[in-house]
């Protein structure tokens, strides 16, 4: 993420130093089919301060509360990682507006760097300070994004998947309908090695309690 803080950088070094890439597993699928859906198991769960990320029970379900440190990070992050073009997920972003500013915030997304945070991302982000869900993408050191709803904290099926005809280009939808497609001439998003992600970053402001972000069938193409 574009904001990520530097502790979350040394943390998640220590997650991902013993992982290594398994291509020849990745061998005979093809990128556009969705593979089974990304265990629980599959996943470290971390924070900096109070947050603390868990499993939810009876489900292949992960839930990551928003900390209310003044610096408060958490997240589930993949272990291990795979070549992908894409991401889908059941759940949902329980935002609010309460925060201080923008820098707070929820994301679900796919990057292909988790020790400077600063590579190839697609996924969905919801600033805490207006409620607003966004598609985005990073890359090349630039930041697309175009807003998908306002105040809607209810469940949904979330995809984004990128083209082969353009890598530059991301597709994004809702419950399987399209919304738009991003571009970033900067970044390259089709058939990376990526990790899946889902973290809550909170920069202050009054209370969010109850304020979280849900993943189930976490899955990628």
């Amino acid at each position: 993420m574009k904001k990520i803080a530097s502790v979350m950088i040394a943390l998640s070094l220590c997650a991902t130093m013993s992982c290594k890439k398994d291509v020849a597993a990745d061998a005979g699928n093809t990128p556009t089919v969705a593979r089974a859906a990304v265990p629980q198991s599959a996943f470290n769960l971390w924070g900096t301060c109070n947050g603390k990320p868990y499993l939810i029970s009876g489900s292949n379900g992960i839930c990551v509360p928003v900390g209310n440190c003044s610096t408060d990070i958490d997240a589930a992050q993949q272990n291990g990682g795979q070549n992908a073009t894409g991401l889908q997920f059941y759940g949902c972003f329980k935002g609010g507006s309460n925060a201080n500013s923008s820098a707070s915030e929820q994301a679900v997304f796919l990057c292909d760097n988790v020790t400077q945070w600063n590579g190839n991302e697609m996924g969905f982000v919801k600033t805490l300070n207006d409620n607003v869900l966004k598609g985005y993408l990073q890359g090349g050191g630039q930041y697309i994004y175009q807003t998908i709803s306002t105040n809607d904290n209810g469940y949904h099926t979330f995809k984004c998947q990128a083209k082969s005809s353009n890598v530059h280009q991301v597709d994004f939808y809702v419950d399987g309908v399209y919304k738009f497609t991003l571009t970033n001439n900067s970044g390259s998003y089709y058939n990376n090695w990526y990790y899946f992600v889902g973290t809550n970053h909170w920069y202050g402001g009054s209370s969010p309690t109850g304020q979280q972000i849900e993943m189930y069938s976490m899955t990628t193409f």
